[in-house]
């Protein structure tokens, strides 16, 4: 497919450490709660979105409510051998 379905309400894993103090890190578990997308050629395209981390320290970023990160677009190759 080339394409990974990104539907609210999914859990979702954060992959890399982003914030290891406000626990922001990889193998991390959340929800996701929004995605933001740009169009070109009449293609979708997520830029960014809005994840639920439940275990978070911290304050929240303005504009978002508490346990609430945002994530921006990251490419990645992925291989699955059978």
């Amino acid at each position: 497919l080339g394409k990974i379905p990104l539907v609210v309400g999914m859990p979702v894993v954060i992959t890399h450490n982003f914030d290891v103090g406000g626990g922001i890190v990889n193998g991390t578990y959340g929800i996701l709660k929004s995605v933001e997308y740009k169009i070109e050629d009449c293609k979708r395209y997520a830029t960014s979105c809005i994840i639920t981390l439940p275990n978070l320290i911290g304050s929240p970023m303005t504009g978002l409510t508490e346990f609430e990160v945002p994530v921006l677009q990251q490419s990645s190759t992925l291989k699955f051998v059978h």
